[in-house]
């Protein structure tokens, strides 16, 4: 599929004209993330509200997430072709229709499902037109500079998510996200003031390639769902024309040639099996508290603040980080930080919350010290001019690992299971069975990453492509 957008642009944006739309985009970014961080922290109070089951409630967050992945690469494509300012203002407009839509019908699940994947078709945009602005009109240090903030916003934005979230669905009720996430209106004309129309190009999205890679993702989220074969089979097929289809379309998603370079098709397989307990554990966690410490979601989601301070802070200083630790080592040490984060509350789920504080702040600092250099062992013997493309793909393969992690968390939480009995009180046994299974995954992601080691770090392999 092909677009332009022939509106009357300048040829050029100015460097000035293009700093004045930095601001805002990156407020609407930061918000997008908070708004969606915050739905996915309160989905145990939706289930309570609508009385739900914690794994039906979860379609909230797993099927809006795979909609953030499958968008950004479809934004990033029309972002070509359709000037950002208009993309922008089309994301404000759908983030506001399906938050009216899920607040006027909030007792309504179908309803309120419907309102959120509407409204996650504007998120998706939100949080993507912001880098790919920085990526087209800065270069070099300005750029690099500006890309950091969106790093450091994004840790940000997992606090004000999850803090906001649970504060409002405990002291008023979880709707008022859908009030709050109106706000962007409120943005609209400054958009339109300081986000100066482009010069656009015919562009093409391969859009049956993005077809197949939802039908996988969700299929498998739907097979957790009910356990129904069909699902399966339906991810069977869509693999296979999606290998068909990328073995004949020079166009397609991605090139056959990546799958050929084993650096990269390996770091996939580590970046999918890690990341898929990323927001695992974060869901989890408000669930997990109220049932062996009996606090709300508001005092739960205050255990977090230590923890994502901790990230932004190992986020901003990465830089500073890869003087000491090259990649390797570097990676080696995040993945051990998430892994041991998962067990300690496996074998301690009774412990003080002090326990869970640690826990929490060696979680997602363990994934701002891992994204970086991950990502640039992946590209670093990719062709430069095929690192944007690279990149896009590896950014799909996070998206849809998030929230098939959710759906396989949130099932194995319905299913009570019982294993660590002996080692926790029983309202505490269910939840690390949970965490002792999360962290194993943690532990099969080093091990993978182990036996990986030599093919991605050979030493004739190219040097690093830098990676901002």
């Amino acid at each position: 599929m092909s677009a332009t957008d022939t509106g009357n642009a300048p040829a050029e944006i100015s460097p000035s004209l293009a700093r004045r739309a930095v601001p805002i985009l990156l407020a609407v970014f930061v918000f997008s993330l908070v708004i969606d961080n915050a739905f996915k922290y309160v989905t145990g109070a939706i289930a309570t509200s609508l009385d739900l089951s914690l794994n039906a409630a979860g379609l909230q967050a797993t099927i809006p997430g795979i909609l953030i992945g499958i968008g950004a690469v479809v934004y990033a494509a029309l972002a070509d072709a359709v000037s950002i300012r208009r993309l922008t203002v089309l994301a404000i407009i759908l983030i506001c229709i399906g938050s009216i839509v899920g607040f006027a019908f909030q007792g309504s699940w179908g309803l309120v499902l419907t309102g959120r994947i509407v409204q996650t078709a504007g998120l998706a945009a939100a949080e993507t037109l912001y880098v790919i602005w920085v990526t087209k009109h800065f270069a070099g240090a300005q750029q690099k500079a500006y890309l950091g903030f969106s790093t450091a916003a994004f840790q940000l934005s997992l606090l004000l998510g999850v803090v906001g979230g649970g504060f409002i669905a405990t002291y008023v009720s979880w709707p008022v996200l859908f009030l709050a996430a109106l706000l962007p209106l409120l943005a609209l004309p400054v958009v339109l003031k300081t986000v100066p129309p482009e010069q656009t190009r015919s562009s093409s999205l391969d859009v049956f390639g993005l077809f197949l890679v939802a039908v996988v993702a969700g299929g498998i989220i739907m097979f957790l769902q009910a356990f129904q074969w069909l699902y399966l089979v339906a991810v069977v097929i869509a693999l296979g024309l999606f290998v068909w289809h990328v073995a004949r379309n020079p166009k397609a998603l991605i090139s056959p040639a990546f799958f050929a370079n084993k650096q990269y098709t390996l770091v996939l397989l580590v970046v999918f099996v890690m990341y898929s307990v990323q927001l695992g554990y974060v869901v989890t966690f408000p669930v997990l508290m109220e049932a062996t410490h009996g606090m709300s979601g508001a005092e739960s989601s205050l255990l977090l603040i230590p923890g994502y301070i901790c990230a932004v802070l190992v986020g901003v200083f990465t830089g500073a980080i890869a003087r000491f630790l090259d990649s390797h080592r570097a990676i080696v040490l995040a993945l051990v930080l998430i892994t041991v984060a998962l067990l300690v509350p496996a074998f301690f789920v009774d412990a003080p919350v002090a326990v869970y504080i640690l826990s929490m702040a060696l979680f997602p600092s363990g994934f701002a010290l891992m994204y970086a250099p991950l990502l640039s062992t992946a590209v670093k013997s990719i062709a430069p001019e095929k690192t944007g493309v690279a990149i896009g793909f590896y950014n799909l393969t996070i998206n849809m690992a998030i929230p098939i992690g959710i759906a396989y968390t949130l099932n194995l939480i319905g299913q009570n299971l019982g294993f660590m009995s002996g080692l926790a009180s029983p309202a505490g046994a269910p939840f690390a069975a949970v965490m002792l299974i999360l962290g194993l995954i943690g532990v099969l992601a080093i091990v993978m990453y182990l036996s990986f080691a030599r093919v991605l770090h050979r030493d004739n392999a190219p040097v690093e492509q830098p990676v901002a």
